[in-house]
């Protein structure tokens, strides 16, 4: 019974802080921007920088600009790749010229011509050999070259006629597909040499630059940080016990740290995921709980700084 006091005191310290706690309608944060990382897709080196940290920029502006010379190489060699496909594909869609249809007729004639001369020679050959006055040797020999003169006929006979039909459906559509390919690959090559150039995506504000003149990026390095200005937002932390008032589309009052008046922010985003709140966003009784991360759209703080503390206040129940 000796202790009885000390424990009621402790309930009773417990009690109000839970009340306290319970009653406080504040969530703390920082003013942020989204930040968008610049990347790079090739490893040439950096030419030029438009652009010093803290800058403005606008959507398009030039950040950053790589040695061009290997990629606008690969880009002329595409397109000769390509501008030699589409003129074989006219060819095919053209057809034979005549010229070269009379020149696989003089072609066969002359085959004919031959072929009709060796035939002379391996029946000259044959009477000498049945005649034994000449030998073995002699009358292969005549044979081959009438056996070859024969198989050149036949191949200009089916080359002139190849000509005579024209192009085929497959043969047009194999050409058709090339020309395809070379376009793409040639569409390639210009985005390559298109982002030797880094740009800026949106308005925004250049948060850091990472990169010098001369240096070279690896593929795929940061080489810049934007702020996005098109949105400024309130990032707080929501205790647990305020967790149900805070809803998407709910209208939050926001005070900014050094700005007298306080303003009116509108909940995009409450994380559904609970978290230990950060030692930074905390009053002292709060330090032990949950909290929820939530973002608070805020249209008039455009020109404030990011990272500024905030303090946001659930309208009462």
């Amino acid at each position: 019974m000796r202790h009885q006091p000390a424990f009621f005191s402790v309930c009773l310290l417990l009690a109000l802080t839970g009340c306290d706690a319970g009653d406080s309608r504040q969530m703390v944060g920082t003013l942020e921007r989204d930040r968008i990382e610049i990347k790079v897709e090739s490893s040439e080196p950096i030419t030029s920088r438009q652009v010093i940290d803290g800058q403005a920029v606008s959507a398009g502006d030039v950040l950053f600009e790589q040695d061009p010379t290997r990629a606008r190489a690969q880009y002329e060699q595409k397109t000769a790749l390509s501008d030699q496909a589409a003129a074989r594909l006219a060819e095919l869609r053209r057809g034979p010229r005549p010229e070269a249809i009379r020149e696989t007729r003089a072609k066969l004639a002359a085959a004919q011509a031959v072929t009709a001369n060796a035939a002379a020679d391996l029946r000259r050959e044959r009477e000498l050999f049945n005649k034994k006055l000449s030998n073995q040797a002699a009358l292969d020999r005549a044979e081959t070259a009438w056996s070859s003169a024969t198989a050149e006929v036949e191949i200009q006979r089916q080359a002139l006629e190849a000509q005579l039909n024209g192009t085929t459906l497959e043969e047009l559509a194999q050409a058709e597909a090339a020309v395809a390919a070379a376009q793409a690959q040639q569409a390639l090559a210009a985005l390559d040499l298109k982002r030797t150039r880094a740009v800026a995506p949106l308005d925004g504000l250049v948060d850091k630059v990472l990169y010098q003149v001369g240096e070279r990026p690896t593929v795929g390095a940061t080489v810049a940080v934007l702020l996005d200005s098109s949105r400024v937002y309130a990032r707080v932390y929501v205790p647990e016990y305020l967790r149900a008032r805070v809803t998407p589309g709910s209208s939050i009052q926001v005070q900014v740290d050094g700005v007298a008046e306080a303003m009116t922010g509108t909940v995009r985003w409450v994380s559904a995921d609970a978290s230990f709140t950060p030692y930074f966003a905390l009053t002292e009784h709060d330090r032990s709980r949950l909290s929820y991360l939530a973002e608070i759209d805020l249209a008039s703080a455009g020109d404030l700084p990011s990272g500024i503390p905030v303090v946001a206040t659930v309208a009462p129940p």
